[in-house]
């Protein structure tokens, strides 16, 4: 059995995908105490909506510089010991959260701004809501901001656990501040928790880095050849990163314009989307990432094409039948999780619409990560970029043409659409640099 495991699964994998349960399972406990203690109303969708902008800050600026160029350059660091890859990896960690603090300070001043956009189809009191629960957001982001950049360093000296648990904590902790202070404070108690949350996400990295040579500290070396090669590859990156969570916040924006209660379903439904994608496609892709770009390093185009047609091909028929697993019992599983209290019958019925129709997208969404990470091990990031924003073009266009007659499963289904356009230009670019592995390292451009 244990063979059997190894020859399909990647080292790491499993430790990650277990994990990635877990998460999810503390994110049904969170759903479930939220969708009782608030059901689908104003005072959620205000909460779901302030996490949106301040998600896409993050995600530009700090992960969009960590998940393609971090690890390969740590790792060749190391290759000359370890105080030089500390090094970076502290410079790192130090730019990161430099630049999420100043970032974070402007979208609080920015806040009311945002709340007139995002919010413009909220009441004045919700609004009024969603610019105070942003606010309190910012503090979190700067936590998270320092907690990826040990993540990163966690994966590279393969620690996975600590990596993993960081996810559940941040969980727990808005479901503490839930259960204890939601009946004084309302929705801002959930807030604050989420703040004490990344708390401890940030936490159980650190600790975790303590079982490695890496010592957290401040440090300013950023005129490195590593740190010009690492900006080199992030800048494209960043440019793509913030596809994901506009996308998020363009499906928050219709669905708040198609009545009270669908920002709440809608989220409510991706929760059950990304289970699938999360536990098998990003979790194989992850385990494997540093193995791609050994081989590409190499130049061993056969391991490298080996590797990847395996991970492919297993994400793919796992997720598949994760998807017609979902479609069945999408409308069970919001009934039973989901609904009670002031989580009524239409919004278990909404809900479970959006998670049948979500069930087409986990293949697809799954796929676009192996091939992502294919292109970062051969040293691309640009040509992800020109994937992502045709992908997102086509989730724009789509919804767009189908709200008319189909109302809130216009989102489903134009998010399927647009990943198949990414998912396939991501292959056929992929194609191309892997057939350049053949040639020696110092024949290429």
């Amino acid at each position: 059995m244990r063979a059997l495991i190894d020859r399909v699964f990647p080292p790491g994998a499993i430790v990650l995908s277990v994990l990635s349960l877990a998460f999810f399972a503390m994110g049904v406990v969170r759903n479930r105490i939220f969708a009782n203690t608030y059901g689908a109303g104003a005072e959620l969708d205000a909460y779901n909506a302030a996490f949106r902008i301040p998600e896409i800050a993050l995600d530009v600026l700090v992960a969009a510089g960590l998940a393609a160029p971090f690890i390969p350059i740590y790792s060749s660091l190391r290759g000359g010991g370890d105080e030089p890859a500390n090094d970076f990896g502290r410079t790192i960690l130090t730019g990161a959260v430099a630049v999420m603090g100043i970032a974070g300070a402007g979208l609080f001043l920015l806040a009311p701004w945002l709340g007139d956009i995002v919010g413009k189809d909220f009441d004045p009191a919700t609004r009024a809501l969603y610019v105070q629960l942003l606010r309190i957001n910012c503090l979190a982001q700067v936590m998270f901001a320092a907690s990826i950049a040990l993540g990163e360093i966690l994966v590279a000296h393969r620690r996975f656990i600590f990596y993993a648990l960081a996810p559940i904590l941040y969980t727990g902790g808005i479901i503490l501040g839930t259960v204890l202070f939601a009946s004084r404070f309302g929705v801002v108690a959930s807030a604050w928790g989420a703040v004490a949350g990344a708390t401890a996400h940030l936490a159980i990295r650190a600790y975790g880095t303590t079982r490695t040579s890496f010592r957290i500290r401040p440090a300013f070396a950023f005129r490195t050849a590593a740190v010009r090669e690492f900006v080199r590859l992030m800048i494209p990156r960043m440019f793509s990163v913030p596809i994901e969570p506009l996308t998020l916040t363009y499906f928050t924006v219709v669905a708040a314009g198609l009545g009270v209660g669908g920002v709440s379903s809608l989220n409510f439904a991706l929760d059950y989307q990304v289970l699938p994608v999360s536990l098998i496609g990003v979790s194989f892709s992850l385990a494997v990432f540093p193995v791609l770009s050994g081989a590409f390093a190499a130049g061993d185009g056969g391991a490298f094409r080996g590797v990847l047609a395996k991970n492919v091909i297993t994400i793919a028929l796992l997720t598949v039948a994760a998807a017609v697993g979902l479609f069945v019992l999408s409308g069970v599983l919001v009934e039973v999780l989901l609904g009670g209290g002031k989580f009524g019958p239409d919004d278990v019925a909404r809900t479970s619409m959006l998670v049948a129709a979500f069930a087409l997208s986990i293949p697809l969404d799954a796929l676009a990560y192996p091939l992502s990470r294919g292109l970062y091990a051969t040293h691309d990031t640009i040509r992800q970029v020109t994937s992502s924003f045709a992908g997102l073009g086509a989730v724009v266009l789509v919804t767009q043409s189908l709200i008319q007659p189909l109302g809130i499963l216009a989102i489903p289904f134009g998010y399927a659409a647009g990943l198949l356009i990414k998912d396939s230009l991501l292959g056929l670019f992929l194609a191309s640099r892997v057939r350049r592995i053949a040639v020696p390292v110092s024949d290429r451009p």
